[in-house]
């Protein structure tokens, strides 16, 4: 039996769902995104792409190439509510669905197609479905693979349906250029066209990846087979997160060493109550700075032990982030405390990698009466936050965080949890190409410039 992997992404999707629910809007440019000065587009219709409109542009540069265009606020339960509708509707046809996001997903439907005249009348029939029951259209594409699906189903937006066929992959990747091949971000692209490989043909005509490893490391063999048409990856139903993470972006910069460890006590205490909803630990944790500028840099750091503690994760970010200046300044911190920034602060986060299912142990006899206390606490804070939400009951740190010093509310970012980075995602390396995040609080920013990680 051939197998057929079906990739499914819907079209413009928040901003397709405001058309839906207000048809004045249909056939005008709609933008959704932050309304603020700072915010930033998380999508928009054809409409409005046709002005040069696009995912992750700041706001401000979408009112002046659209200036009568339609701006609205993203409503994240309604998105998600369609989204569980749409992923329903297609539970109907195959039980073996990967989701990538709110809005994309996979599925395995080899076998399927024998219950239809093919794989595109299979398409057409899920297609079909999902509009009767939703009004809204998508783009799906067939293909032996996931590469080749997910490629499919890109290359006739919106509302199309493209089957690659078996003998035909090499035929139809050919001409097309390097950039589309998964995880080739802009770096990689320019080292490639360096190398002289401009378009995937070019990859084709080599025997095998030797040539591409003093170019691309050890993406190269990666490259070579998805040049080829060449991916074994399955449909994974279950996918395992890989990590956990929390990031804001600032309505306004911050530029003082304690309103930085205020927003790192507030991102630790939140990454430790979500590992331990789910049983887990983590061995690594990176922090991730964005300067007024947008120069982004990232620093990780692997633990000795795993752990799910919110003062192990603050404690490692204060690590890091001291280590940071220093890297830039050459001073030294006073005591535990976070030393000023080189310059204003737009974004900031934490992240909680190398996530294991927590295993019973035996602590040190010495470390034993802390964990034992700190655990106890935690349970009892996370049960009072379920019944009576997150503000119920917190440290004076966390408070201070909510209400500054005067007990007014800081001004937060306005396009926050859950918005889809879809365009922020081009860059990935093969590890993060298949990684599964399970990202808390998303500021929703524009491409990133002078992106590094480096291990601590």
């Amino acid at each position: 039996m051939r197998r057929w992997i079906m990739h499914v992404d819907m079209d413009a999707f928040f901003a397709s769902i405001e058309q839906l629910d207000h048809p004045e809007y249909k056939g005008h440019p709609v933008i959704v995104g932050g309304l603020s000065s700072r915010g930033v587009v998380a999508t928009c219709s054809y409409e409005a792409r046709k002005f040069g409109v696009h995912s992750a542009m700041p706001i401000s540069r979408a009112k002046k190439l659209c200036p009568d265009g339609i701006y609205v606020y993203p409503r994240m339960d309604r998105y998600k509510e369609v989204s569980h509708q749409i992923f329903s509707i297609m539970k109907e046809f195959t039980p073996y669905i990967e989701p990538l996001s709110i809005d994309e997903a996979f599925l395995e439907v080899s076998g399927m197609s024998t219950m239809y005249s093919g794989p595109k009348a299979l398409g057409r029939a899920i297609k079909d479905r999902v509009y009767e029951q939703t009004g809204l259209i998508i783009s799906a594409g067939l293909a032996p693979n996931k590469f080749l699906a997910k490629l499919a189903s890109d290359l006739d937006k919106p509302d199309g349906l493209v089957v690659i066929p078996y003998g035909r992959e090499k035929e139809i990747l050919a001409p097309l250029p390097i950039k589309r091949i998964w995880g080739v971000g802009p770096h990689t692209e320019k080292r490639l066209k360096a190398g002289g490989f401009h378009l995937m043909r070019h990859i084709q005509a080599l025997p095998d990846e030797r040539s591409l490893i003093p170019i691309v490391g050890n993406q190269a063999r990666r490259i070579w087979e998805l040049a080829n048409g060449i991916d074994e990856r399955p449909v994974e139903t279950d996918r395992k997160i890989q990590s956990i993470g929390a990031e804001e972006t600032y309505e306004e910069d911050l530029v003082d060493g304690s309103a930085i460890e205020l927003e790192f006590r507030y991102f630790a205490n939140r990454l430790s109550k979500r590992l331990r909803k789910r049983n887990l630990l983590g061995h690594t944790v990176s922090i991730k700075v964005r300067y007024d500028d947008f120069t982004t840099v990232s620093r990780q750091k692997r633990l000795d032990t795993p752990s799910d503690h919110e003062h192990v994760f603050f404690e490692t970010a204060l690590l890091l982030w001291n280590k940071l200046m220093q890297d830039k300044t050459s001073k030294q911190p006073k005591g535990l405390t976070f030393m000023d920034p080189l310059g204003p602060i737009r974004l900031l986060g934490l992240t909680v990698s190398g996530l294991d299912e927590e295993v019973p142990m035996q602590d040190s006899l010495f470390e034993l009466p802390r964990n034992e206390n700190e655990n106890k606490l935690a349970g009892v804070l996370d049960s009072l936050e379920s019944k009576f939400g997150e503000t119920a009951v917190m440290s004076g740190a966390l408070w201070q965080r909510f209400h500054g010093e005067t007990g007014a509310r800081r001004k937060r970012s306005e396009l926050k949890a859950a918005v889809d980075a879809q365009s922020t995602r081009e860059d990935a390396d093969s590890s993060k190409a298949n990684e599964t995040s399970d990202n808390m609080e998303v500021g929703f920013e524009a491409d990133e410039v002078g992106d590094t990680n480096e291990d601590v």
